[in-house]
């Protein structure tokens, strides 16, 4: 999607005079918020905008007076005019914007940002400005992408100030600091930073081609979402039919939603021909770590479906409640166009909601690799397995999922292991208490657990069955409910692996190594939610020679 910052470069590399407007702070009431943007010629507006009105008025004076002198300006406009004035405006609010009369000199930076956005990834833009005397104010721009480092001159800034980087990161939002400056002892200047979040276009996928859909594609597009249309029918799905798509794939829908490759980042609507494949394409996604599922239908099909879901064990109550069915804000809507409005600001809400307010829990594997392997004979990790061995084949699964770490929890055979997993990006645990029995092995590896860590996923070493899928089926439940222990289940047995809250950290700690974490589960079980799963591999590992014939006869057929 072309956002205003491709704009911005197409002018620049055309060689444009242009300025660029930045709203960076207010107080009180304001037209816009900060990180508003405007690009300026001497003469007028070209794209963006700081709030209209007044504001933009002495925006668009200063970018003229910024064209004729070749200089940056920093203004301050009071919204406190008397209701009687025939001019000005009455809010009561204040608004600091800056003009950038060379933003040439910051392609480069521009050019990073945005293949940043292309590849979907958020960062944040940091704008220094330098007061060197009363008339020159210089500008320095850098872009940094979420979980680069930060540069030196930058970060002695944010320190001065006792700021936390990552979570002005997190919070996604603008932030104006004002910071007086000195290094390696020569005059003081005056400084000032502007810290900018800046995210990706929101990916929305609209399931079904009809009236609703492409209502749904034109409203969505205004709001600033990225639109990709799925539909089984040739005869309705086409870009002359949804021309604001950035996407529109013709597939069964299980072929489409597996072309998608669904991440938290996405929003997905259901509102298909019938319920039969509003059902279909449920199933397809219920799963998903989407941000927001919604459904269209009555009260009374929400019920159906529910029931439906819940019965033949596609989702859990938790991961039900999650699904917005009925769909959209209630404002009485019935027409096409009504509904597509409803069902648009209810994902700007929860766009806003996950951007600002939210906060997505992390979790970290911890892989547990320290066993004799007794029954095997040998050690059984490093046994082939799917043309690679048994303990690599966990691992790039755990890799692979959406935790946000793993770790490797080493002990016998500990060279051996370390050289099998060279490549891999692991944190590696020595537990030298291995012979104490697997506890002494999950204790290892959740004191290396990263702070930051709210969930933490156990995988056996031995158990290379387990799909990517399961795992990230676990961590998606956790981002939907309040229970802190989650076990998968098949034919009312447990199941490997388990997810347990890093609340249990200290429990985990002082649990008898002769029960384990089933003293745990015992403890707890009121904060236990099993969700069922359609395979028995949950149940299964590989312990003896015989266990690793019969898989390996499996695979291989």
């Amino acid at each position: 999607m072309k956002t205003i910052y491709h704009q911005l470069v197409e002018k620049l590399q055309s060689g444009s005079d242009i300025q660029i407007g930045s709203l960076l702070a207010t107080k009180g009431s304001a037209p816009q918020i900060p990180g508003a943007m405007a690009l300026f010629d001497k003469d007028k507006v070209l794209l963006g905008t700081l709030g209209g009105g007044l504001l933009e008025t002495h925006a668009q004076k200063a970018a003229a007076l910024a064209f004729e002198n070749q200089m940056n300006i920093i203004q301050l406009v009071n919204f406190d005019a008397d209701i009687e004035d025939e001019v000005g405006a009455i809010c009561g609010g204040r608004a600091l914007f800056s003009i950038d009369s060379n933003p040439k000199q910051h392609l480069n930076v521009y050019l990073k940002l945005i293949d940043s956005l292309d590849r979907h990834k958020r960062g944040v833009l940091l704008t220094l400005f330098k007061k060197q005397d009363k008339q020159h104010l210089l500008i320095e721009k850098y872009w940094i992408e979420q979980n680069q480092s930060i540069p030196e001159n930058i970060d002695t800034i944010l320190n001065s100030n006792q700021l936390n980087f990552n979570k002005i990161i997190v919070k996604r939002k603008s932030c104006w600091i004002e910071a007086t400056y000195n290094r390696e002892k020569k005059p003081t200047n005056e400084i000032s930073l502007f810290i900018e979040p800046i995210n990706p276009s929101t990916q929305l996928i609209i399931v079904g081609a009809g009236h609703i859909g492409q209502a749904l594609c034109k409203m969505a597009h205004l709001a600033d979402f990225e639109v990709a249309v799925l539909d089984n029918r040739a005869e309705l799905t086409n870009s002359k039919r949804f021309p604001e798509a950035s996407q529109v794939i013709c597939k069964p829908l299980n072929e489409g939603f597996k072309s998608l490759k669904i991440t938290s980042e996405f929003y997905i609507v259901i509102a298909t021909q019938g319920h039969r494949t509003d059902k279909e394409a449920l199933r397809c996604c219920m799963q998903s770590d989407a941000a927001y599922i919604g459904v269209i239908g009555s009260k009374r099909k929400s019920v159906l479906m529910k029931k439906k879901f819940i019965e033949e064990a596609w989702a859990s109550e938790e991961e039900w409640n999650f699904i917005h069915s009925p769909i959209g804000l209630d404002i009485h809507s019935k027409t096409v166009n009504e509904i597509a409005i409803s069902i648009t600001a209810q994902l700007i809400k929860k766009r806003y909601e996950l951007n600002f307010l939210g906060k997505r829990k992390k979790v970290s594997c911890i892989v547990l690799a320290a066993g004799k392997s007794t029954r095997m004979g040998k050690q059984k990790l490093l046994l082939p397995y799917q043309k690679t061995s048994i303990i690599k084949s966990i691992v790039n699964k755990s890799l692979n999922s959406n935790s946000s770490q793993t770790i490797v929890v080493i002990g016998s055979h500990k060279k051996e292991v370390k050289e099998e997993l060279t490549n891999c990006l692991v944190d590696l645990v020595e537990n030298k208490s291995f012979e104490d029995g697997m506890l002494s092995s999950v204790q290892a590896g959740v004191s290396a657990v990263d702070q930051k860590t709210d969930g933490i996923i156990i995988l056996l070493g031995d158990q290379p069955m387990v799909s990517e899928a399961i795992i990230n089926r676990l961590i998606t439940t956790f981002q939907k409910t309040n229970k802190g222990l989650i076990i998968p289940t098949f034919g009312n047995k447990r199941g490997h692996p388990v997810l347990i809250s890093t609340k249990y950290k200290q429990q985990i700690n002082e649990l008898n190594p002769e029960v384990g974490l089933r003293e745990l589960f015992l403890k707890n079980s009121q904060d236990i939610l099993e969700i069922k799963v359609e395979t028995d591999i949950i149940l299964k590992d590989i312990d003896t020679p015989e266990d690793y014939k019969v898989e390996s006869l499996y695979i291989n057929n």
